[in-house]
């Protein structure tokens, strides 16, 4: 849907949830958590983690 939509990511979600529907409060619980953060630094170490094998430094 985001890909085809062409929409930035926070404006379809927020034209597909509902302000207080279930979904909203998913998200919301999972940013209460940090779940955004724990994702971007699983990200980047897996990111830095290819580097280094790729330079034959891992």
């Amino acid at each position: 849907m985001l890909r085809d939509s062409g929409e930035h990511p926070v404006k379809l979600r927020e034209a597909v949830t509902s302000p207080a529907g279930t979904t909203i409060s998913a998200i919301r619980a999972l940013e209460d958590h940090g779940v955004r953060s724990a994702l971007i630094a699983a990200i980047e170490a897996a990111r830095d983690r290819s580097r280094a094998l790729a330079t034959g430094n891992g």
